[in-house]
């Protein structure tokens, strides 16, 4: 059924993470616009890598907190030829962590159902009594202290292990640009505070007018708020979690 039938959708997520959202949005008959604002650097030699490196072969727990820390936290330990533990416990984030893991040859322990999030991981029975466990968390530069800060609170020893950066792309797409000048599209999409960042930095002072009319829909409550801090005034949808099937039934809100 062509539920977004007419609909033009600007997908903002990194150009090799943005095909399974893309696809789902031209099933449902939309139009999907690809319109990245970040890419995803890989990080092999970097200082805060040591601490995690260290702690490595005496990990109890490893927590992946994206898709993007499963691929480029795995490609990272194979070329250091570094492994975790075989008896460690892994949990992702959510499914589509979870399949890089399992595509990988990782065995995932739980998975949160529902949400998503930091918070959803603090709620997985495995990450309820830690007292003097080990905990690894694999992520990007720059990511939410609240899944470290709370694990420790609890008794963990908690260490990162930053395997990427997202960085704001230094080129915009002027076809698509000018084309969203003339005539405008219906919706967007932001998975990331970084993302909202990145994209308020890209179109500075054009920003106000090119979202004038849009809707937004964002994957959590805690983007919608980082929007409304940057002075977006227009409308918000939050999606159920952070999956891509949740972002396109947001999207139909709007429709």
């Amino acid at each position: 059924m062509a539920d977004l039938a007419g609909m033009s959708v600007v997908v903002t997520r990194a150009a090799h993470q943005a095909g399974e959202l893309c696809g789902l949005i031209e099933k449902a008959g939309g139009e999907a616009i690809r319109f990245p604002v970040t890419k995803i650097e890989p990080v092999d030699d970097d200082p805060a890598l040591a601490p995690g490196l260290t702690q490595l072969g005496q990990v109890d727990i490893a927590i992946f907190v994206s898709p993007n820390a499963a691929t480029y936290g795995l490609s990272m330990l194979g070329r250091l030829g570094r492994y975790l533990p075989e008896d460690a416990r892994v949990l992702a984030v959510g499914p589509g962590t979870a399949r890089q893991l399992a595509d990988r040859g990782i065995k995932v322990s739980a998975v949160p159902k529902g949400q998503y999030d930091s918070e959803a991981l603090l709620a997985l029975p495995d990450l309820e009594q830690v007292v003097g466990q080990s905990i690894l968390i694999i992520r990007g530069f720059a990511g939410r202290e609240l899944l470290a800060d709370k694990l420790t609170q609890r008794g963990a020893r908690v260490s990162h292990l930053p395997c990427y950066r997202r960085i704001p792309l230094d080129q915009v797409d002027s076809k698509i640009l000018s084309r969203w000048g003339d005539s405008g599209f219906d919706a967007l999409i932001l998975t990331s505070v970084s993302a909202a960042d990145h994209l308020w930095s890209m179109l500075g002072t054009k920003i106000t007018q090119l979202l004038e009319n849009m809707t937004v829909v964002v994957s959590s409550r805690r983007i919608s708020e980082h929007c409304r801090s940057l002075g977006f005034a227009g409308r918000v949808v939050v999606a159920d979690n952070a999956g891509m099937p949740a972002l396109v039934k947001a999207l139909k809100q709007k429709h």
